[in-house]
């Protein structure tokens, strides 16, 4: 499985983050905005962003519940022609804050109209405030509440939708209504616990996606043509098999065949979903079933060119093939669309690395620190493989006891016991020791024993590490893209690299 247990924390995507201060520099060391980058126009006339709602309680099903509403608002309205709707990305670093200059909001999103709201359940009652406010000036359009008896979401989610529209717009057009109108499941049930689904599935660790795999699967029993469960519970499969998220009791043939099963379910139901389609590239992948994985991100990016984690995917995708050029651009649409990702920062520093692009991995790899210094994600790959492939020999050890102690990597040998790592840390910066270190290492990840194995040996070490490989069930825990990138577009193009990577698995890139 040349995807390999090792699709690596690059799965894993960060739960929302808060606002943070104004990150770094541009590549070019100059303060933002960058040499280059595209400057947005002034926001269209009926240009508008729905900040995520605010729930009243701390709740689980509430909060979850508040950013359902708000998603399926901004869904709702972008169904419309003549309405300009921006991406829950970009107003993602709004969510739990107040909103108090409306302009600067404006400015930043591009939006002449900002919605803010907030949700409360109580009595048996779902209230929805709502506000609309024209940006420039934070004059109100209009603000409502909206009542409803027995938690019934769709009927205020379309109502909020048509005041914002109508508010914005004027009168609506027969099939402007029509599309305000339509609800992604005809129950109420299924659509709480698809929400739940999908809060919990954003935390990435091991017991919340075994969790919202649960909750996608209520949702399905409740309605089992709700398309977007389906897709949801393949989105939770696929991300069992990622190492870092140590799922017990996992067989990957068996959850990628679940999976599997679960997003054509979905792209059967709604054939011009392009989530399903990505969930679906993303478990071809696994399954080195490649040609028909390019196929279906190529569908997924096409049917939903805002969808972040489309372009994110398919650049893994593009690693693997080795079209590093279109992997990078791939990353780089991503974070335009989602800057505040996390998963995305770090991804695009190690698209940089292994497209030898230095200084750029190098300016955002601070950017990435930003956003947190302490993550499992930022660890493994903006210090430990970015120091490897800069050659920061000095670093290493360290990295390696920081990434063994967050538990970013899966490793009985050490795992939980930081005598053991501190003990591997201090043999790895002594050169006489190092080499049985390494070899201690390579036993529990072979990705990080190959890492090693090209921070401090020879080439010709390391072609002898990766040949040991060949034939061994090890080799299947190798990601074809993270070893082409830490391998760099020097060793990529040598042709004894070349050929040993034929013996082992993977065809000559």
């Amino acid at each position: 499985m040349a995807m390999g247990l090792a699709r690596t924390a690059l799965a894993l995507v960060c739960a929302a983050v808060p606002a943070v201060p104004a990150l770094a520099q541009c590549p070019d060391g100059t303060p933002p905005p960058c040499r280059g980058a595209r400057v947005a126009a002034a926001p269209t006339a009926n240009s508008v962003a729905v900040l995520y709602f605010e729930a009243r309680s701390t709740d689980t099903s509430d909060l979850a519940l508040a950013d359902g509403i708000s998603e399926e608002i901004i869904n709702r309205l972008s169904g419309m022609e003549r309405l300009t709707v921006r991406s829950r990305y970009l107003v993602r670093r709004y969510r739990g804050s107040a909103v108090e200059d409306p302009a600067a909001v404006g400015r930043t999103v591009n939006a002449t109209y900002l919605v803010t709201g907030s949700v409360r359940r109580a009595g048996g009652r779902l209230r929805v405030s709502a506000e609309l406010v024209r940006a420039a000036n934070g004059a109100q359009v209009w603000a409502r509440q909206f009542d409803q008896a027995g938690d019934d979401v769709f009927a205020i989610q379309e109502a909020v939708a048509r005041e914002v529209a109508t508010g914005i717009v004027g009168r609506l057009l027969p099939a402007e209504s029509r599309v305000l109108a339509a609800r992604p499941t005809a129950s109420a049930e299924a659509y709480d616990a698809y929400v739940l689904g999908r809060f919990y599935w954003n935390k990435r660790t091991a017991p919340d996606l075994v969790r919202a795999a649960e909750f996608f699967q209520r949702a399905i029993r409740a309605d089992s043509g709700f398309a977007q469960a389906w897709s949801g519970l393949a989105d939770s499969y696929v991300l069992f098999i990622p190492q870092e998220y140590d799922v017990p009791g996992i067989n990957p043939d068996s959850i990628l065949t679940l999976a599997e099963a679960a997003a054509r379910r979905a792209i059967a139901i709604a054939p011009r979903l392009g989530e399903a389609w990505t969930s679906l590239g993303e478990i071809l992948d696994y399954r080195d079933r490649r040609v028909e994985a390019g196929r279906a991100f190529e569908q997924g990016v096409a049917l939903s060119p805002g969808y972040a984690t489309a372009h994110q995917w398919y650049s893994y995708h593009l690693m693997g093939e080795g079209r590093w050029d279109d992997a990078v651009r791939e990353m780089e649409r991503a974070r335009e669309l989602d800057p505040l990702s996390l998963v995305i920062a770090v991804s695009v520093v190690f698209a940089y690395d292994g497209a030898g692009r230095w200084a750029e991995a190098e300016a955002i790899a601070e950017q990435s620190r930003a956003l947190d210094r302490h993550h499992p994600l930022t660890i493994v790959f903006v210090d430990f493989f970015h120091d490897v492939s800069h050659r920061h020999l000095d670093r290493i050890p360290s990295d390696f006891r920081r990434l063994a102690l967050a538990r970013a990597w899966r490793a009985e040998s050490m795992g939980g016991d930081s005598a053991r790592v501190y003990d591997l840390e201090r043999r790895l910066g002594d050169p006489v020791a190092r080499p049985e270190a390494i070899r201690e290492i390579a036993v529990s990840s072979p990705l990080l024993g190959l890492a090693l194995h090209l921070a401090f040996d020879a080439d010709e070490a390391t072609m002898a590490y990766l040949e040991g490989l060949a034939g061994t069930p090890a080799a299947s825990a190798l990601s074809d893209y993270v070893v082409y990138g830490l391998l760099g577009p020097g060793r990529r193009a040598d042709p004894r690299f070349q050929a040993v990577l034929a013996r082992l698995w993977m065809p000559r890139r």
